[in-house]
């Protein structure tokens, strides 16, 4: 199943809740990839991670500069994979 964003909202430290088509609701921790550096280096400043937008058709978030993440990633990212797969 493709996952679609509808809404993404960033939360304290380096959170994002993400609201899916389907009206489910996840947060998931980006610290370690902004950790890891490279083109997610500059989501490690609050001011640039808060301008985080959902990307064409719900299947990305996205920030200025170019950075994004795939909704079914994420979703994964949040879920166990026996969850995920139930879910």
């Amino acid at each position: 199943m493709l996952r679609t964003i509808v809404r993404a909202a960033p939360e304290a430290g380096q959170t994002i809740r993400l609201t899916y088509a389907d009206g489910k609701i996840v947060a998931v921790d980006l610290t370690s990839i902004i950790r890891q550096g490279g083109v997610f280096t500059a989501l490690g400043d609050p001011v640039v991670f808060e301008r985080v937008r959902i990307g064409e058709r719900g299947r990305y978030i996205e920030w200025p500069g170019g950075p994004d993440l795939c909704a079914d990633a994420l979703w994964l990212a949040a879920h166990s994979g026996d969850e995920a797969e139930a879910a």
